[in-house]
């Protein structure tokens, strides 16, 4: 596969000459992470906007269940694979891992329209499919995700916080209307999580007017400052050309095949590629100081003891690493709970924000007439408010990871991935209080009597004393006017009681809700961080030990070449003057690789240039449309 396959194998047969299996097995993890790396492609927009076949017109096959009664509800992942097949995630408790299960490709329609919860297998959290097709051999997925629901609503706040693990979004919207103002706020803060991105204009086929459409549109991106290429598509023409392929050109397609090749593809590979580059750097670095060591004893042989004395304490120093109270352990110990504890203080600081702010709305007014709008701004507020914490979460643990590299002396550090639940399905089940709960009990027609009640038995006894004094039709005018008075301010003040008691009902509720959010979140943040504090432990524990063997290994190299005859000595320097040059060629390649950014080859076993990428991805294509 090109330099970096051909990096990866001439490292292998080193660790095989030099006996170190424990680095030929870095080599072969380095190799599946390379084989099995995707770039996923997110297809985001509101509902019924053609997001399901645009998947399915890129692909010339019905993958996404688009029928007009079905609306996608889980997210449906499309990917490679040998064989077609789908995988249905479900999360069988709160707080665990979605475990996948096998299902049939035609119950497909049935699972992502799923919005109910099975009892016995557990609420549905995603739908993977595997397809072999020729443009996601290249390691593209797409992502068809649900919609949006209104771009600033709940959903729509927390699907801005997937695409921070995006490599690439297509924004989908139809033909039939120009940009809303929720949709360019949208775009704004999705480039500003994910740069590579694209607006999708679907059905052009629907619409004569679409080239009037994309003018504004293209208007509203320049006007809101975001440089984002706009591609009108007709899904449905591109369908057709799979048995028509002078529909391809007409459908549009082309444009759109062509940025995810060179726009997405690429780019991602290349970050890819440029990973694993360094994990073979790092195994080549621990064969070169076998080799060096080697060759000093040999090259300067008056300075044995000194180079003897240097590697054991290198070897010493390497031990060090190893153990539990080793610096970069205490970093990553200390920079954890100082996390979680930073973590947890900002989310409390965002919540009593939203706690604030929703008391006040709620004074402002009576929850029987407002709660449906305040508990629609309060979801809203509190997703806010999660994703900026997870935001912060994720930034923070990335300069933990820098902080421990720094600590173990290690020239890269490890990439750190902050394994996160899906918080956005905790958010939902969470329930508030709906607006029957907040009256007062009895309800308002029993507070009502009793206040007619007391207007009517106040004006009774003054009408039964005051006939014995005045004349009765006196008396009976003095006792309705008293009785209305007192049977109006009676029914002000009950109305303005019931109106308090739902206003602090109202303000139990939401406490209730925000602090079932806050314990929700802080559980995750803890699990997450754990999941990342032994990602870094493990990794740079395999690294201190890999170091360690390897300082150890230099020693009794070098001790046991030193100690051969002076023919065997020359003959040794030789076999190492061939093996330093094949080390050092063999870096050389990879910093080209990790530099340059050249990428391994799609499928193919020869190798082949970035530019070469983009032209196979879009070749595959065009096979597709003849085929």
């Amino acid at each position: 596969m090109g330099q970096l396959i051909a990096a990866i194998d001439e490292g292998r047969t080193l660790t095989q000459e030099r006996k170190r299996p424990d680095l030929a097995a870095r080599l072969d993890s380095a190799k599946k992470k390379l084989d099995s790396r995707t770039v996923t492609a997110v297809v985001v927009g509101e509902f019924k906007r053609g997001k399901s076949t645009l998947v399915n017109a890129l692909l010339q096959t019905a993958v996404c269940p688009v029928d007009a009664d079905i609306v996608t509800a889980v997210p449906t992942l499309v990917r490679y694979g040998e064989r077609p097949g789908l995988t249905a995630y479900r999360q069988a408790n709160p707080g665990q891992d979605p475990v996948g299960f096998p299902a049939p490709l035609n119950q497909i329609a049935q699972l992502v329209s799923e919005s109910s919860e099975g009892p016995e297998e557990g609420r549905l959290q995603s739908v993977t499919v595997e397809v072999p097709h020729r443009m996601l051999r290249s390691g593209l997925s797409l992502l068809d995700t649900p919609g949006v629901g209104g771009l600033d609503s709940v959903h729509g706040q927390l699907t801005l916080a997937a695409l921070s693990a995006a490599d690439a979004i297509l924004f989908v919207t139809d033909a039939a209307q120009e940009l809303t103002a929720p949709e360019l706020e949208f775009l704004q803060t999705a480039v500003s999580r994910c740069p590579a991105a694209a607006v999708v204009i679907t059905k052009t086929d629907l619409y004569g007017h679409w080239r009037r459409i994309v003018e504004l549109n293209t208007s509203h991106l320049a006007t809101a400052g975001i440089d984002l290429p706009i591609i009108p598509v007709s899904s449905f023409l591109r369908l057709r050309a799979a048995q028509r392929p002078e529909l391809n050109q007409e459908s549009g397609f082309a444009p759109l095949v062509e940025f995810l090749a060179t726009a997405v593809v690429v780019p991602g590979t290349t970050r890819a590629a440029a990973t694993i580059a360094q994990e073979v750097d790092f195994v080549a670095t621990q064969l070169a100081q076998e080799s060096d060591a080697e060759r000093v004893v040999l090259s300067k042989p008056q300075s044995r003891p000194e180079v003897l004395s240097k590697l054991t304490k290198a070897r010493d120093q390497a031990a060090g690493l190893t153990a539990a109270g080793a610096t970069w352990q205490q970093t990553l110990s200390d920079g954890i709970a100082d996390l979680v504890a930073d973590v947890e203080h900002d989310l409390q600081s965002r919540l009593r924000t939203v706690m604030r702010d929703v008391e006040t709305i709620i004074d402002q007014g009576d929850p029987n007439e407002t709660w449906g709008d305040t508990e629609v701004w309060l979801r809203r507020q509190v997703a806010v408010a999660g994703v900026a914490n997870r935001d912060l979460l994720i930034e923070r643990a990335r300069d933990l990871g820098e902080r421990v590299a720094e600590a173990f002396d290690l020239e890269a550090g490890t990439e750190v991935e902050v394994e996160l639940s899906q918080f956005s399905t905790d958010l939902e089940q969470l329930e508030l209080a709906s607006v029957s709960t907040l009256s007062m009990p009895g309800g308002r027609l029993a507070s009502l009597m009793m206040a007619g009640r007391t207007g009517i038995f106040v004006p009774m006894i003054v009408f039964s004393l005051g006939s014995l004094f005045l004349p009765v039709i006196a008396v009976a005018g003095v006792a309705a006017t008293l009785g209305a008075g007192i049977g109006g301010k009676l029914l002000k003040d009950e109305r303005k009681r019931q109106r308090t008691y739902r206003q602090q009902q109202a303000k139990g509720a939401v406490r209730r809700y925000v602090d079932e959010v806050a314990f929700v979140m802080n559980k995750d943040t803890r699990d997450s961080l754990r999941k990342t504090q032994r990602q870094l432990r493990d990794d740079f524990q395999e690294r201190a030990g890999l170091i360690h063997r390897s300082a150890a290994a230099a020693l009794t190299a070098a001790d046991r070449t030193a100690k051969l005859p002076p023919a065997e000595q020359t003959a040794r320097a030789a076999e190492l003057s061939l093996e330093g040059n094949r080390l050092r060629s063999l870096r050389s390649g990879l910093r080209e690789v990790a530099m340059a950014g050249a990428r391994p080859a799609i499928g193919a076993a020869a190798g082949i240039g970035v530019g070469a990428v983009a032209h196979q991805v879009i070749d595959d294509d065009q096979v597709d449309d003849d085929d």
